[in-house]
């Protein structure tokens, strides 16, 4: 439950963030918010890839 808490914390504070970073393009705040949802769910996309990329080092590196 602690790891679903964590990851729903971080969805919402990238979602803020991305609302910060395309308000800064767009006028009104409904294109600022349709903008930011694909946004934030590219960075989710990266965030898991990297998390992923760094378990697999981790496990070349230094082993299961």
């Amino acid at each position: 439950m602690s790891l679903l808490f964590r990851c729903a914390v971080y969805a919402i504070v990238l979602f803020l963030v991305a609302i910060v970073v395309v308000g800064q393009r767009h006028a009104t705040a409904k294109d600022t918010l349709r903008a930011a949802l694909p946004r934030t769910g590219r960075w989710t996309l990266w965030s898991a890839a990297l998390v992923g990329v760094m378990f697999a080092l981790e496990a070349a590196f230094i082993g299961w």
